[in-house]
């Protein structure tokens, strides 16, 4: 699914629905296919609604932004991970942190074979346990989806709620996402995509515990209205905190859990049998979101589709 919106007046204005894939087995369960209601794993788009929980959080003083980690989780979760007790929140969001990511082949494969014991984030951390940190807290940048697990954690401790329950009442419901959720935290509807040929294998693993660095299943509606919520109302972050996530502190185009090019912003994500895309031109307000059944689709269609 591809959808484009040339300005972001209402989360609902959906002037044009370009539908480019559904691919899998039974990819869509419903008669007549994909919509802007049918939910799609969105995977690490899903990051940027991570941070806006954290910031929603520091706002409120339960959490701050220099804070180390070791500051909110206990060492029995941190000692595996190097250097991890001092890395700050900041560093987490920023992926500035060093940590090494937890998300290979090793874990995939054995979250498939064993869900109810592997998919879950104090489990998936052990993935990256012992292995050397890649460099010092704040000095360089590397992608590791371990630094949002982490955040997931620490949103978990410090509100007392679960991670599917902080978004829901941080981010999904104040933005009007309605169809949105962490997975496992709901039965999967019968309209989810299964993904691909082996989908009902894919679904058990959508069908467990989601986490902070791509744990969010919505619909191209939902994700439209999340981002009407953060760039056109400004509903959610007050302007400080919005300088924050769009601050870039190393000049490589990434803020807090947020891509940055220019005036274009967004986020990609791929997990099992599915891919998505999400770009904002903030001088235009034109949207384009991508989702897809499909581990492999071009994203390149949503930077096309800002194009004058």
């Amino acid at each position: 699914m591809a959808l484009l919106l040339p300005g972001l007046a209402h989360a609902g204005d959906i002037a044009t629905i370009q539908y480019r894939e559904a691919n899998g087995a039974a990819s869509v369960m419903v008669e007549g296919g994909a919509t802007v209601e049918t939910p799609f794993a969105i995977a690490s788009v899903g990051k940027t609604m991570t941070s806006v929980a954290v910031l929603r959080l520091v706002e409120d003083g339960m959490l701050k932004l220099d804070e180390t980690v070791g500051g909110y989780l206990p060492d029995a979760i941190l000692s595996g991970l190097p250097q991890s007790s001092r890395v700050t929140l900041r560093q987490l969001l920023t992926m500035t942190s060093g940590l090494p990511d937890y998300l290979d082949d090793s874990y995939l494969t054995d979250a498939l074979d064993d869900p109810d014991t592997v998919q879950e984030p104090h489990t998936a951390l052990t993935y990256a346990f012992d292995q050397a940190p890649l460099f010092e807290p704040g000095t360089d940048f590397n992608y590791s989806n371990t630094n949002y697990v982490l955040l997931g954690l620490i949103i978990e401790a410090v509100t007392g709620e679960t991670y599917a329950a902080a978004m829901e009442r941080l981010v999904l419901r104040p933005a009007g996402m309605t169809g949105a959720f962490v997975f496992g935290s709901v039965p999967l509807p019968e309209s989810f995509p299964t993904g691909h040929e082996d989908g009902q294998q894919y679904r058990d693993y959508y069908a467990h515990e989601g986490f902070g660095d791509g744990g969010v299943i919505a619909s191209a509606a939902d994700v439209a209205k999340f981002y009407h919520a953060l760039f056109t109302k400004q509903s959610l972050l007050s302007p400080a905190m919005m300088r924050e996530l769009l601050n870039d502190p190393l000049g490589v185009g990434y803020g807090m859990g947020i891509e940055l090019e220019g005036p274009i912003v967004g986020h990609s994500g791929g997990d099992l049998g599915f891919s998505s895309d999400v770009r904002l031109d903030r001088d235009s307000g034109k949207l384009a979101i991508m989702l897809s059944a499909s581990a492999n689709s071009d994203s390149l269609w949503t930077y096309e589709a800002l194009e004058p």
